[in-house]
């Protein structure tokens, strides 16, 4: 290998590991911003949870307790997702999920649940924006 070639491999080399790093920060910026999304959006499950244990707590009080149960962990996997590491985030859900299935269906029913509303009130919203937009130019 001549000079020049191997020159011009190292600058290649080090052009790689320097794009490399930029785009590694970058990704790592973006799954933090995601986590941190991730963690309010989890958080804001939990206090759905708590409440609708309060909203079930004089009909079935054994089901507000499990849905309260529910909603700490909820918490817990906030604070979880707020404090670790995203490949520490996986091995974490994998591990809860094999231990604790009915939690994660219960998450998951409320998970479905805050989706569906957020639906309904995402399709009411620009439908409701429009006629006002509408009938402004008119």
């Amino acid at each position: 290998m001549t000079d020049s070639t191997q020159q011009t491999m190292d600058q290649a080399t080090g052009v790689a590991r320097a794009v490399g790093e930029a785009v590694g920060k970058k990704v790592e910026e973006v799954a933090d911003k995601s986590k941190e999304a991730g963690a309010d959006a989890v958080a804001g499950l939990g206090r759905t949870a708590s409440t609708i244990a309060d909203s079930v707590a004089d009909q079935s009080p054994a089901i507000a307790d499990y849905v309260r149960g529910a909603g700490a962990k909820i918490d817990r996997l906030a604070s979880d997702l707020r404090d670790k590491k995203v490949g520490d985030l996986m091995t974490s859900a994998v591990e809860f999920g094999r231990s604790q299935p009915v939690v994660m269906i219960a998450g998951a029913a409320l998970v479905g649940f805050a989706l569906s509303r957020l639906i309904k009130a995402g399709v009411a919203t620009p439908a409701d924006g429009s006629s006002d937009s509408q009938g402004e130019k008119a």
